[in-house]
């Protein structure tokens, strides 16, 4: 499996499985680095994964570039939640036989930061 069908299963599992990444390959000690969250299991993601997942309205991969092992995509994607229009991101991501071993996620989380703010006041 390349890189770009190994990272073709993490999208699917946001745009038509609402966060459930429980047939994508993350290597057990999957490192994740985001401006909201960032984890270093396979375990911890599929759990934030799932919950996000959730409230995940609209996921569309608008570019994808590859490097040898590593994916960068283009995404644009929105949530359910009051105040929250469409983000656009970056994210990078590092296969290694097969595997996804690293992610990262850039954008700006500002305005995800205020929504969340507001709804636990």
């Amino acid at each position: 499996m390349t890189a770009l069908e190994t990272v073709a299963l993490y999208y699917d599992a946001w745009q038509n499985k609402h966060g459930d990444f429980s047939e994508v390959p993350l290597a057990d000690d999957f490192e994740f680095t985001g401006p909201v969250a960032s984890f270093d299991s396979a375990e911890g993601y599929r759990a934030m994964a799932r919950e996000a997942g959730e409230a995940v309205t609209s996921f569309h991969v608008r570019r994808q570039f590859v490097d040898g092992d590593t994916v960068c995509s283009i995404i644009d994607w929105e949530m359910a939640m009051p105040g929250l229009g469409r983000m656009t991101s970056s994210e990078l991501l590092e296969v290694a036989d097969g595997v996804i071993v690293r992610g990262e996620l850039i954008y700006d989380a500002e305005p995800l930061r205020r929504v969340m703010a507001q709804s636990t006041t």
